[in-house]
């Protein structure tokens, strides 16, 4: 890392440096991006669907099947 040309600059470019180094680790890819929680949700809302199309399967058999 380059520190700035100017010396008014530098004192107050490594207090900023050291006081970076404090700071908390960044959160990993999948703590930032619930991809099990997508996949969870997905699954769910597929059995949802499958769930809907047979009771409207059954509904529709039921209706129009005597005619």
């Amino acid at each position: 890392m380059q520190t700035p040309a100017f010396p008014s600059l530098q004192s107050r470019f490594k207090s900023l440096t050291h006081s970076g180094s404090q700071r908390t680790q960044t959160p990993g890819f999948f703590q930032s991006h619930p991809i099990g929680e997508v996949v969870r949700s997905l699954f769910f809302s597929s059995i949802l669907w499958m769930v809907l199309a047979m009771v409207l399967y059954g509904v529709y058999s039921m209706v129009a099947g005597p005619r």
